[in-house]
């Protein structure tokens, strides 16, 4: 009887050692995807296409009232640029300025870095 009550014991201390590490894990991504803090959004000061970020700012995390944003630039109908961050406030949110050629529109959304 002494035998397997010495294996449950051998094995326990590495269990809850897995336990409060997966607790840990856990609560830290449940604190980044939730909306207590605000959404984490990514933040990139110029974008092109088939490159990617050239100005990389990292992430930004909205306040109340702000979304993640991504605006883009196309001219003669081919996508120049865009521009990812958090608005200020929900104005900024689903324009569209159309000029000799140009539009300019904005995007917003509410998710953890959905402005990918």
């Amino acid at each position: 009887m002494a035998g397997p009550a010495c294996l449950s014991t051998f094995h326990w201390p590495a269990n809850l050692s897995m336990r409060r590490t997966a607790i840990a894990e856990v609560l830290i991504l449940s604190c980044l995807l939730s909306d207590v803090g605000g959404v984490i959004c990514r933040s990139c000061n110029l974008s092109i296409p088939f490159h990617g970020c050239l100005l990389n700012l990292g992430t930004c995390r909205t306040k109340p009232g702000q979304f993640c944003i991504k605006e883009s630039f196309a001219k003669g109908g081919i996508q120049w640029f865009s521009i990812k961050g958090c608005t200020e406030d929900r104005s900024e949110c689903f324009k569209r300025v159309v000029k000799h050629y140009e539009i300019r529109s904005s995007h917003c959304c509410h998710r953890p870095l959905c402005n990918f």
